[in-house]
């Protein structure tokens, strides 16, 4: 159904032309609508916080449809995604997260696996919750989301915990 390809520096035309031009796919999203390629790039950029980070191209017979993504910092990974909107509700995310979950559980130095999202985002919440997270708590004006005016939010924390390390 779907297939991961790590991305690379030179991929920011193809993030802008698959997903990062469509301001409807930042609605829960950090970043701010890419208005250019080099928006792309400095997103890029941001996807890997340390040499172990990691981040994949979600890749279906139409192509690219978005990106999943792990910050390692140290025995903590924390992941987020994203499927453009055209191809949201397939269970994409789903497979994508359950892919670099199996990957990141591989790796016997990481014991803490988790993810936020906002309480109203529902379908996010229910990706997490089909790869075996469990909610942990609310945290009170986590983020900020500048598709949304940039105000604070609550998120919801949920964890996994590899079966080695707990």
């Amino acid at each position: 159904m779907i297939s991961l390809r790590p991305v690379e520096d030179a991929d920011a035309s193809l993030i802008f032309d698959a997903w990062g031009q469509h301001a409807a796919n930042f609605e829960y999203l950090t970043a701010r609508v890419f208005v250019s390629i080099a928006d792309a790039r400095a997103y890029i950029r941001a996807l890997f916080p340390t040499p172990a980070s990691l981040a994949f191209h979600i890749v279906t017979s139409s192509g690219v449809v978005g990106i999943v993504k792990a910050s390692v910092l140290g025995h903590r990974a924390q992941i987020g995604y994203v499927v453009h909107e055209a191809f949201a509700g397939r269970g994409l995310a789903t497979a994508a997260v359950r892919q670099l979950v199996a990957r990141l559980e591989a790796n016997p130095s990481i014991s803490r696996i988790w993810a936020t999202c906002a309480l109203d985002n529902m379908a996010s919440a229910r990706v997490l919750e089909k790869c075996g997270f469990e909610r942990e708590a609310v945290l009170k004006n986590w983020v900020t989301y500048p598709a949304q005016g940039d105000r604070a939010f609550d998120n919801y924390s949920y964890v996994k915990v590899p079966r080695a390390a707990g």
